[in-house]
């Protein structure tokens, strides 16, 4: 009998411990090979350009970029590889944002290692959309950005940087597809977050993918 040569995976997480932790408890299953670990959203990429990898488990929480920038960057480095939120942040806000940016499941850090396991297993048999029961009932999924005429209080010009922002683009890519300056960009943003109760880039794109924002 041919035996499967085991996933290749990457571990995403601000806690050393936790990566640790995981990456014996994969190996030991020997179904799984951890190729890398990085604790940045920079780190990250850097192993997403440089490793071949099957599956990427990150954290939504990690130093960097944003909280969904290493799940785009999974998209749009290694297409082939399939990524598992493994977070704290026990909200169907954040789950369907992951879920609708390419995420094939979303489960959170209580889940015993067993169960992660199984859940990892799954998705690189090709499950979509694999949800912590505790959210699953909660997250009704949508990848599109809502019309305009849902977001009055945004300007015309503030409703297109969000469109950018939604696909992850940092300010200076957004000045270049809108032909403004990287200035505007920010004051844009700035009255997007005042518009709309977001803390931050990354909390705007949770509520907006959700559809839970301020009429």
């Amino acid at each position: 009998m041919v035996v499967p040569d085991p996933a290749r995976v990457l571990l995403v997480d601000a806690s050393q411990l936790i990566t640790e932790g995981m990456r014996v408890c994969l190996q030991r299953t020997q179904r799984f090979r951890v190729v890398g670990v990085a604790h940045t959203s920079s780190e990250a990429l850097r192993c997403l350009r440089g490793l071949l990898v099957d599956l990427v488990v990150t954290d939504l929480a990690v130093p960097g970029a944003g909280a969904l920038r290493t799940v785009r960057d999974v998209r749009a480095q290694r297409p082939s590889a399939v990524t598992v939120v493994v977070s704290d942040m026990d909200s169907p806000e954040w789950a369907k944002a992951a879920l609708s940016q390419g995420a094939a499941g979303y489960m959170l850090k209580t889940t015993p290692l067993r169960e992660l396991v199984s859940v990892f297993t799954e998705v690189l048999a090709g499950a979509t959309h694999v949800l912590d029961p505790r959210l699953g009932g909660q997250v009704q999924l949508s990848s599109d950005l809502p019309p305009h005429a849902v977001l009055p209080q945004l300007s015309a010009r503030e409703f297109d940087v969000l469109a950018e922002m939604i696909k992850g683009l940092d300010n200076q890519t957004i000045a270049h597809h809108l032909f403004i300056s990287t200035d505007t960009v920010k004051t844009h943003v700035k009255a997007i977050l005042r518009k709309l109760g977001a803390k931050d880039r990354a909390q705007v794109v949770a509520m907006v993918l959700s559809g839970r924002v301020p009429c």
